[in-house]
């Protein structure tokens, strides 16, 4: 392997020695009265590399007054820094010390680089309802390829371009295994078909970006997805009526389970494509509303620093509406997804896209709290308005109505005793 020759942007390092300084960010909550303190980790800050230099006789008279007028410039950018170790990286030097002996024609000098950009491997963030939607799209396509598998081997043929299971009468070739699958399974059709019929899908249905083949066995795989879709937009309904996303997670659950209990009489392939389906469905539904509730906290969150009159009360801006979700409302709306989808593994056709589904889930949630929803609890002596309880630990007075859904009171109130409050 070729040797790295060192390099701090434009000039080539002699080295004497070199250092790594590796820290973590800590969050600590502290409370009254109480020794000790309860600690969290929040990811390791950028990495701190540390060099001692050597300048001498040519290179002293060449590159001292130049190295020492470069540090002292400002880095609207990066720099590039060659590491014997670990390669090219960028980022920018600080801390720069220089012990310097004109007679001799030496300098000694040490300096900090602190290494820029997020680490994508720990800290990389996509929004889940994408990654969910991409995984949704192609389970139903390993979906589909697992009911063709299943009727070819139950001596059904997968006709192409049809797509009425209808015609299964006509096929008097058929032999009882493969008729008895057909029927059921057009039975099965019916149930599905009247869903949709009934409750339309919503426009950004997950089945709309789906190229299915055009035979049976795609046929019955885009009824199950439509079928679902259409469950979909009972649950936004729900949640739209109760404004909780809880409310959403919950109704789409229900309407899964209860469709997947009607196909009792379903081939066991048909069964595990539904519940398939399903669940990713649910897993794709919930990132969306995961997903739309950070955006509406941000805002809310924001919005309570607005200043909506000015000293003598005249109306600067109308106040908006606090979006109120607390920690317990996410964790339930993420306990209901995780729980349907852990049902349905056992008969899943591809378990490890749903495994994968319910992870993004949780790290989203886990994002999300950490971001808007990272609490302390602190005690509070006398009878005081939520309001002041907000303004005395950094928040916004606006904050009140977020303090009152956390602690479950009502608004307006005075608490005293233990007491939930966000962070700043």
């Amino acid at each position: 392997m070729e040797e790295l020759i060192p390099k701090l942007g434009p000039w080539r390092l002699r080295l004497v020695s070199i250092g790594d300084d590796i820290s973590h960010a800590i969050s600590e909550t502290t409370y009254p009265y109480k020794n000790g303190a309860d600690l969290e980790d929040m990811g390791v800050n950028p990495e701190r590399l540390k060099f001692s230099c050597a300048l001498c006789n040519a290179e002293y008279d060449q590159n001292f007054e130049g190295l020492r007028k470069w540090f002292l410039s400002i880095f609207p950018e990066p720099v590039e820094l060659v590491h014997p170790k670990h390669g090219t990286l960028k980022g920018f030097p600080e801390n720069a010390s220089f012990v310097n002996d004109r007679r001799r024609r030496y300098c000694e000098f040490t300096f900090e680089f602190r290494v820029a950009n997020i680490q994508p491997d720990t800290q990389s963030y996509a929004d889940p309802y994408e990654a969910n939607f991409e995984e949704a799209m192609a389970l139903n396509l390993e979906v589909q390829e697992d009911i063709a598998v299943s009727m070819q081997q139950a001596g059904v043929p997968d006709i192409k371009g049809s797509s009425d299971w209808s015609l299964i009468d006509a096929w008097g070739s058929l032999g009882d295994s493969a008729r008895s699958f057909a029927d059921s399974t057009r039975e099965t059709m019916g149930k599905l078909l009247g869903t949709i019929e009934t409750v339309k899908a919503p426009v950004d249905a997950i089945n709309s970006t789906i190229d299915y083949m055009d035979s049976l066995s795609g046929t019955l795989t885009k009824a199950i997805q439509e079928c679902c879709d259409s469950f979909v937009t009972l649950a936004r309904r729900a949640g739209t009526n109760k404004g909780k996303s809880r409310a959403s997670t919950a109704t789409l659950v229900a309407n899964a389970t209860s469709m997947l209990a009607a196909l009792y009489g379903a081939p066991e392939s048909v069964r595990a494509a539904f519940a398939t389906i399903a669940a990713s469905t649910v897993a794709t539904e919930t990132a969306k509303a995961i997903s739309d509730d950070e955006k509406k906290m941000g805002e809310s969150v924001a919005a309570e620093s607005i200043v909506v009159d000015d000293a003598e009360g005249r109306e600067l801006a109308s106040e908006s509406e606090p979006f109120l979700l607390t920690p317990a409302d996410l964790e339930d709306t993420l306990a209901l997804a995780r729980e349907f989808i852990q049902q349905v593994l056992p008969q899943a056709v591809s378990p490890h896209r749903l495994k994968k589904m319910a992870a993004t889930l949780s790290d989203a949630v886990l994002r999300f709290k950490m971001e808007y929803m990272t609490t302390k609890t602190i005690n509070v002596a006398h009878e005081t308005p939520l309001h002041k309880i907000a303004l005395d630990n950094g928040l916004n007075y606006k904050a009140a109505e977020r303090l009152c859904a956390l602690n479950n009171v009502k608004n307006p109130t005075f608490m005293k005793g233990e007491v939930l409050v966000y962070e700043e």
